[in-house]
């Protein structure tokens, strides 16, 4: 016993030391606990879970005591802030909670409008003698832009009212229709609307409704504004609703340009995505296009002047870019909105770009996109930062290059609203970007995201002009009525008697007399064809008449026998000498001059150099402001029935 009771005592005592140098329970809590915090901190989709990001930071200068100096009370002191870290921050994520759970856009604390906003801001200015060419409302919800206006062009020709180019996007159903509900309501999105980001795979929608209240958030935070530059801005955060955490900054630049340099008709919007986190980051953006340009009232053709323009690069047939191609790239409004107003067409047509009329669109680039009515026209295009005279096509940056996917929807579809007339639905296009990687703290470069919106007439001085010169924005100047007219308007025609009218201006110095004195040169030009023609019919109809009198016999004579009278009939043409084909080639040179008139009328219908200009020298207005031929550009209004416009 004196041997075994000292023998137990030394070993217990042995067991005692061991275990408080080195004890295995505490420490391998520690240890899974740190590895429970860590392990999120690096997921599979790269993006740091900003909750934890304090707790491993502090860990990580308390681990080399332990390795290097196990037997000191260091360890001690320092190994337990974690767990009270951990304790202070709870909740702590899991391991198996997504870094990118609950991403949502900081929105300011604002309700959209329904009606116009009051918060709009103004980039550029009406005033003609501030300089500018254009003036645009920027909308802070969806930081879009709400309108935009012509400075020196006019509704009318009383000049009371800016030409308004672009219009706001109205989702309000409330036009009668089966599916308008009376709680429903909708703000209005412009042109350029922000729609969506995506996070790595996650994407995030940058407008929120609140179904309880029926209000619409989606307000930018407005960094600064005035008549050059207006920038918005907005935070995606991820984590709780208390301690939210940035992950991406987005920031938009609405700039004009001022005078009539080049550029002046053109809004440019840089914008810019910012990793905010400490791990790389994949994004793709989205946004609605340009709107649709202003509905004319006083359109003859039943809406076919608003048409969209697909401008392209040929890469198969022109591999040097030395052009801009627009063949088969002018689709009319109601064609389009015809075309894929029913989704559960599964046709071929699925969106503007590419679409069945472009041939082989593999080979094709798309340049820019435009929607333009009877004279103006609104492109989106990538920025073009030069503007020196020898730029040349090849030097553009195409469209399709930073947005190869342009999605378009009819709002409301067929689906929605079946008996809905296609001139009350609108068509919505959105652009969506190519991927892009991003490093922590790095944000997209300008030529990434950054867009150019020409909103102006169409004219070709202006286009003659860089860098419009080399984007050849002078194709989107067509004068054909479309239809069955279409194929036999012959553009270098048309473009011929637009020079010839432009040249009788010159000297005459009035349209309406310069269009008159075309007209009798076309005529004088044509008169030989028209006489011979005239003159073939009326042998015809001479030779007709003496032998009439022997063609009613003949069809007495044979009533019953079609076959015979037909066969004496022309027995009796070969004995006179009259060959009824000579009726038809009489005609001949009157058909020869359709091509020519059919090209004057669109001339005349699409030309923007008639729009708002008097005739006669504006006589007729100089008898108590009679509207008659005030306007070339519409009816002649020898009797105003109602409003006119342009």
């Amino acid at each position: 016993m004196r041997l075994i009771v000292p023998l137990l005592v030394g070993m217990v005592g042995i067991m005692v030391i061991l275990s408080l140098m080195n004890p295995p329970d505490k420490d391998a809590e520690g240890d899974t606990d740190q590895t429970t915090q860590t392990e999120p901190q690096t997921p599979d989709d790269g993006v740091p879970q900003p909750p934890a990001a304090d707790g491993p930071d502090e860990n990580e200068p308390a681990a080399p005591p332990i390795v290097e100096d196990p037997g000191t009370e260091e360890p001690t002191d320092v190994t337990p802030e974690p767990e009270t870290a951990a304790t202070d921050d709870a909740p702590e994520p899991t391991a198996e909670s997504d870094p990118l759970d609950n991403l949502r856009p900081a929105f300011v604390n604002k309700v959209a409008e329904l009606d116009e906003p009051g918060d709009l801001l103004t980039l550029g200015s009406l005033d003609p003698k501030d300089g500018y060419a254009i003036s645009a409302r920027i909308n802070p919800y969806r930081a879009a832009i709400y309108d935009l206006s012509m400075v020196n062009k006019y509704h009318k020709v009383d000049r009371k009212e800016h030409y308004k180019l672009l219009n706001p996007i109205s989702w309000d159903l409330d036009k009668g229709t089966e599916t308008k509900k009376d709680d429903e309501n909708y703000p209005e999105a412009g042109s350029y609307a922000a729609s969506y980001l995506t996070i790595n795979g996650k994407r995030v929608k940058l407008w929120e409704h609140d179904s309880a209240t029926n209000d619409w958030s989606g307000h930018w935070k407005v960094v600064s504004a005035n008549q050059d530059n207006i920038t918005l801005s907005l935070e995606i955060v991820s984590g709780p609703d208390d301690k939210p955490i940035v992950v991406a900054e987005i920031n938009r630049t609405y700039s004009l340009v001022k005078g009539d340099q080049p550029g002046s008709y053109t809004v440019r919007l840089h914008q810019f995505v910012k990793n905010r986190t400490d791990e790389p980051m994949t994004i793709a953006w989205e946004q609605i296009a340009q709107g649709g340009v202003y509905h004319a009232t006083s359109d003859y053709l039943r809406g076919r002047s608003q048409q969209y323009v697909l401008g392209y690069f040929d890469l198969d047939y022109d591999p040097t870019r030395f052009a801009i191609h627009v063949e088969d790239g002018f689709l009319p409004e109601p064609d389009l909105i015809s075309k894929l107003k029913d989704p559960s067409n599964t046709g071929k047509w699925e969106s503007i770009w590419p679409n069945p009329k472009i041939d082989e669109p593999e080979t094709k680039e798309l340049a820019w996109l435009a929607s333009e009515n009877r004279y103006f026209v609104a492109i989106s295009s990538a920025p073009v930062y030069d503007s020196r005279d020898d730029l040349e096509p090849a030097n553009i940056t195409s469209l399709q290059s930073i947005y190869p996917d342009v999605k378009t929807t009819i709002y409301p579809n067929a689906k929605l609203d079946p008996s809905m007339s296609d001139e009350d639905r609108r068509v919505i296009i959105e652009f969506t970007s190519t991927p892009i990687t991003l490093k922590p703290g790095e944000q997209t470069q300008p030529a990434d995201l950054s867009l150019d919106l020409f909103a102006g007439p169409r004219e070709d001085a202006l286009f003659a002009k860089q860098p419009y010169k080399a984007l050849q924005y002078e194709k989107t100047i067509r004068y054909s009525l479309g239809g069955c007219f279409g194929f036999c308007t012959f553009q270098w025609l048309a473009h011929l008697l637009l020079g010839f009218l432009e040249l009788l201006h010159a000297f005459i110095f009035d349209w309406g007399v310069a269009i008159v004195i075309l007209v009798i040169v076309v005529r004088i030009i044509l008169h030989p064809l028209t006489k011979r023609g005239q003159t073939n019919m009326l042998k015809m109809g001479k030779q007709m008449a003496a032998v009439q009198p022997e063609i009613n016999k003949l069809k007495k004579k044979f009533a019953d026998d079609p076959r015979t009278l037909q066969a004496e009939q022309m027995k009796l043409f070969r004995e006179k000498g009259i060959n009824p084909a000579a009726g038809a080639i009489g005609c001949l040179p009157m058909f020869l001059q359709m091509p020519i008139w059919i090209a004057l009328y669109a001339m005349l219908y699409y030309a923007i150099e008639l729009r708002h200009e008097p005739a006669f020298y504006g006589v007729f207005q100089m008898i108590a402001e009679w509207p008659f031929l005030a306007d070339l550009s519409s009816a002649d209004r020898f009797i105003p029935l109602g409003p006119d416009d342009g």
